[in-house]
């Protein structure tokens, strides 16, 4: 079956696009270059190469580069963090008709393209079949992100005029955004039926045009909040917005909190109580006002707040956040009805619905309720500098050792291995890429995926050449009885601790999956591993 054979049959065209590799490329450091399939420094003169630039003046563009071709950004790209991404296509007709025909793609919302990206290069490394075929899912993902909105226009999709005049009632958006203006007459500029014309925005823009008109306004408003003590009201009238009740309500919709918090939050004057996300509020230079705190646990000592009064959810009542006078609360979606109504009747409390184990996504998302995305970025990409140089230190350390995690109570022995994507997994065995070793036999008695409670017995297959582990007291009935299991013959038996490589870290450290608890796991582990 040909090309023109298939598309009468509706088959997808016979083109693969495959992955070589990616990497993430920050100022003044030197970037390893190692390929998907293993190999080195290997140019592909028919390969093809996606830039996206995270940083700097040029934040948020992307850029294609063809085969044989070469693109005028090389300046631009030398002051910024980048991805770049490596591919090569293969099949029946190789240029494929779906790889756009221009150097600067569209990539809107580029929160989403960040989202892909983040997870296709904590992938980068994973060599089992799971992993690799999640990593092949992920980058099609990204490609038809792209394609979606940079694919050559068909016929029912708008003339060369009408890209045109949608593009011309855009830039009209943008210099009169002041002024009140409808779809009709957007629509009427842009020389296109009405119908017609939200449809081939939303093409264009990924919004329906009022949406996309107040998401300017609001963007105005922001620059203005920051830069400027102007009234509320004079923001909101040069904005675009006919009053300061509407304009503070669609300021809330859109950004989460209000635009006095917003402008409070830029000076670093917004009182905020986030329990147990105070890693990602500190990582954003910012100071909660009562901190997380847990009866057995304790508090989040590497945090540094000891300045900082504790409250202690495992109290079953947020009554107590009232005497902190907060202006805002945020909250993970695991708590009940009746504590969040607590907190709604104390002050603007916003609930984090997505539940996500990546750190990268959720601390993009509490950067965007304080409009500090910018920070958030620039600590993604200092992290990943770091991992990426422990990686290489370890790899020269370690020459294929095998490592376990281990959380002990005093009532159960759990295993975090290498499936897992929470807390120790995503830094031990993902941004690490350290081997991981698990207990033999033991997979029917799986918490979840990546988690795995072992008996005393169990212990006896658990043949990992190093050790971490941390105790819980959750279970502790008495000062210490956690520990009681180092006193077992089956513990001692253990090569580890035979061969004194077994080390203990700080449980709240490790029991964490902000962007600063991670970075302390990678100082843990070099000093264990690498310095010892």
């Amino acid at each position: 079956m040909d090309n023109e054979q298939r598309k009468q049959a509706g088959a997808a065209p016979l083109v693969q696009y495959v992955l070589r590799s990616i990497r993430l490329i920050v100022p003044g450091e030197q970037a390893e270059v190692n390929d998907i399939d293993g190999s080195s420094d290997r140019y592909d003169k028919d390969g093809f190469e996606l830039f996206f630039i995270m940083s700097g003046t040029g934040q948020g563009k992307c850029y294609l580069q063809m085969p044989g071709r070469s693109i005028s950004m090389d300046q631009e790209l030398m002051s910024c963090s980048y991805y770049q991404v490596c591919f090569v296509t293969s099949g029946y007709d190789a240029a494929s008709s779906l790889l756009p025909n221009k150097q600067e793609l569209a990539c809107s919302p580029f929160a989403k393209t960040i989202e892909l990206l983040g997870e296709i290069y904590e992938l980068r490394g994973e060599s089992d079949e799971l992993g690799r075929f999640q990593r092949f899912v992920r980058f099609q993902e990204l490609l038809l992100f792209l394609f979606s909105q940079n694919a050559p226009a068909a016929e029912d999709q708008g003339t060369d005029m009408e890209r045109h005049g949608i593009e011309l009632s855009i830039r009209h958006i943008h210099q009169y955004y002041r002024e009140i203006l409808t779809v009709d007459e957007l629509a009427s500029l842009a020389g296109i039926d009405r119908w017609k014309y939200t449809r081939l925005f939303k093409e264009t823009t990924g919004q329906v045009p009022l949406q996309y008109l107040n998401e300017v306004r609001i963007n105005q408003a922001k620059k203005w909040l920051t830069s400027a003590d102007d009234k509320l009201l004079d923001i909101a009238l040069n904005a675009g917005f006919n009053n300061e009740y509407y304009f503070n309500r669609r300021f809330k919709q859109t950004v989460g909190i209000s635009p006095g918090q917003y402008r409070r939050s830029h000076k670093g004057q917004l009182r905020v109580v986030a329990p147990y996300l105070e890693d990602f509020i500190v990582a954003l230079d910012l100071q909660p006002i009562a901190q997380y705190c847990h009866a057995k646990w304790g508090k989040q000592d590497y945090l540094g707040l000891n300045h900082i009064p504790t409250f202690d959810e495992n109290s079953g009542s947020f009554d107590a956040l009232s005497s902190y006078k907060p202006d805002l609360i945020l909250l993970m979606d695991r708590y009940e009805q009746r504590q969040y109504s607590q907190c709604r009747r104390i002050s603007n409390t916003c609930i984090l619905r997505e539940q996500t184990n990546n750190w990268r996504t959720l601390l993009r998302t509490v950067a965007d309720y304080f409009g500090r995305m910018e920070l958030a970025d620039a600590a993604i990409a200092k992290y990943d500098m770091k991992a990426r140089s422990a990686s290489h230190t370890l790899n020269q350390v370690m020459k294929g050792e095998t490592v376990a995690f281990l959380r002990i109570s005093a009532d159960h022995i759990i295993q975090y291995t290498q499936e897992g994507q929470c807390f120790v997994s995503s830094v031990l065995y993902g941004d690490l890429g350290l081997r991981s070793h698990s207990a033999i036999g033991v997979t029917s008695k799986a918490n979840q995926p990546g988690m795995f409670t072992l008996s005393v017995e169990d212990l006896r297959t658990l043949t990992a050449d190093h050790l971490f582990i941390t105790f819980d007291k959750w279970h502790s009935q008495e000062e210490g009885k956690e520990r009681e299991l180092l006193e077992q013959p089956e513990w001692l038996a253990l090569p580890a601790v035979q061969n004194n490589r077994v080390y203990e870290v700080d449980f709240l450290t490790w029991m964490n999956n902000g962007i600063i608890s991670n970075g302390k796991k990678i100082d843990d582990i070099l000093r264990s591993l690498a310095l010892a």
